[in-house]
């Protein structure tokens, strides 16, 4: 659970996605996408996770900078997923359960 300023994040995301916004995460700049609807809360989530990005692909012995592109995306009325493009162009893709 990702907890910040008092509230859970999901929640946040949540809001944004039933009224009708696409979300995406680039955790590689650390983008949110709609910006004008990223808050303090999902700034700092963001900036948070994004930090340790790193550490986190090298415990699971991913390089990196093999790594081209890394989004969260959340289509309006569709689940969200994670994606990732490798430095040989293949789309690695995996759907995102929302536990809560």
């Amino acid at each position: 659970m990702n907890y910040v300023e008092d509230g859970y994040v999901i929640d946040e995301l949540t809001n944004i996605h039933r009224k009708g916004h696409d979300i995406e995460v680039d955790w590689l700049i650390h983008r949110f996408k709609p910006e004008n609807l990223a808050s303090s809360r999902i700034k700092k989530s963001i900036g948070y996770w994004g930090a340790s990005l790193c550490d986190h692909m090298a415990s699971q012995r991913v390089e990196l900078e093999r790594i081209k592109s890394l989004h969260f995306v959340w289509p309006a009325g569709q689940r969200m997923f994670m994606l990732a493009v490798d430095d040989r162009k293949k789309e690695h893709k995996i759907y995102v359960n929302k536990l809560k």
